[in-house]
């Protein structure tokens, strides 16, 4: 009998242990309805498995795509701030940690006439500025409004009261707005979205800080290149206003690309080819701009890592009058809905001269050497931002690496494509890879309306 009831006492030991919704796998905590495969999957690990017991789940479940109360997340800032308690049985949980929200000035009396309604982003961001100090010892977040203002399309839907702590977390890179420059601080947030502010919250290498470009060449600086090297840029006819005029043997008229169908079009070859040609300039690689008159004009950008007699490594081309993508009509007529402004190349994996000079000899495997160095990284990502603005541009930066090192190091049987709008963003992405043509990879994308 002794032995039976000590059994049973270890077992209720264990059940306290760990709170309902929670399943034992391999030591962690899993949840049934999060996906491995999931965007989500890390974060709510991260939450479920935390020694304060951040987010629960009930019946095994997480229950991602509920949308989160202000009072669960005041729960969830009172236990990372340690000061989680057991809730006796005749108490409800939300009158429990509220006043202890309310003692540790998380929230202020008369803030929320509803504790149990769904909590915005504007006043989860209030909460969380509040609760830094305490929890991570963050204090005094300096930020530039004019720069967030410009990078976030929606700032004057924000309540004048909540801008402060919006801008200071966003600042932080604890809860930012999507890739389409929309931080939408009215919304609700799912269970799944409030797991990955926390996990940004508690760790701060895993926030998403916006790092602006770096400083680069004036444009007399610029300028003073092309002419320097004007053999090499015969294409480049005269540079007036920060407008690039183009010529080449077939029409050797100075002209400008056709601003028809993109007005801003010539502002940005003017800027992309400076960004291009200082890093070329910078990280010792080089730079070359090549024209066609086709078509209302066809303007090439090309980043060589070793010489321009090669195939660019990175590739920009400007359409003046959009097209249709001809490797994704080619594999998958029809599927592509708008023609592209631009399309992008990336090849630097592939330019044997380049992997000799890191070492790689012929017979090894060539993907232990990643196409991602900080210095190629920046010229691309600094690219991008200026094309489709700073949230965006970085979006598609971080899509085009990501799809790029994926088509490199996965061996695949099926043609690997994407037609459609990148997540987030408003611009339409067509490329189609057969395995064979994985070399250079090349990828298709509208104008965005809004550069954010």
């Amino acid at each position: 009998m002794k032995k039976s009831l000590a059994i049973l006492l270890t077992i209720l030991v264990v059940l306290v242990s760990f709170p309902s919704g929670m399943i034992l796998s391999h030591g962690l905590v899993t949840f049934k309805d999060v996906p491995k495969d999931a965007w989500y999957y890390e974060h709510v690990q991260y939450v479920g498995n935390h020694p304060n017991e951040l987010m629960v789940g009930y019946a095994g479940n997480f229950g991602p795509l509920d949308n989160l109360t202000v009072e669960q997340f005041i729960k969830i800032t009172v236990a990372a701030a340690g000061r989680g308690v057991v809730v006796p049985p005749d108490k409800y949980w939300g009158d429990v940690y509220v006043p202890i929200g309310l003692e540790l000035g998380f929230v202020l009396p008369g803030e929320f006439n509803d504790y149990r309604r769904a909590i915005t982003r504007a006043e989860m961001a209030r909460i969380i500025i509040r609760s830094l100090p305490i929890i991570t010892g963050e204090k005094d977040t300096t930020y530039n409004e004019s720069d967030i203002r410009s990078r976030m399309v929606d700032y004057d839907s924000i309540p004048v009261n909540l801008r402060d702590y919006v801008c200071k977390a966003y600042q932080l890179g604890i809860l930012v707005g999507g890739a389409d420059g929309y931080f939408r601080p009215n919304d609700s947030l799912t269970r799944a979205s409030a797991a990955a502010v926390i996990h940004k919250m508690l760790e701060p290498g895993t926030r998403t800080v916006y790092t602006p470009p770096e400083e680069i060449w004036s444009d007399a600086e610029f300028e003073a290149y092309i002419r320097e090297n004007a053999e090499d840029f015969y294409c480049v006819a005269k540079i007036e206003d920060r407008k690039i005029y183009l010529r080449n043997a077939d029409k050797p008229t100075p002209t400008l690309l056709s601003d028809k169908n993109n007005l801003y079009i010539n502002e940005l070859l003017y800027e992309c080819a400076k960004t291009m040609a200082y890093y070329a300039k910078k990280n010792g690689n080089y730079f070359s701009l090549s024209y066609m008159h086709l078509d209302g004009g066809i303007a090439f950008l090309g980043y060589h890592l070793v010489s321009t007699s090669f195939n660019p490594d990175i590739q920009l081309v400007f359409f003046a009058e959009p097209q249709m993508s001809y490797i994704a009509e080619q594999y998958a007529p029809g599927e592509q809905k708008n023609p592209s402004s631009y399309y992008w190349t990336l090849g630097a994996l592939y330019d044997t001269d380049y992997l000799l000079d890191q070492g790689w000899q012929i017979g090894d495997d060539r993907t232990r050497y990643s196409w991602i160095q900080d210095k190629h990284t920046d010229a691309l990502r600094h690219l991008c931002m200026i094309v489709y603005g700073p949230n965006q541009g970085k979006a598609f930066c971080d899509f085009l690496i990501e799809r790029y090192l994926y088509l490199f190091h996965t061996d695949f049987e099926k043609d690997d494509k994407y037609i459609g709008f990148l997540p987030g963003a408003n611009i339409e992405v067509a490329y189609l890879v057969k395995a064979k043509e994985v070399m250079r990879q090349r990828f298709w994308t509208t104008r965005p309306e809004v550069r954010k």
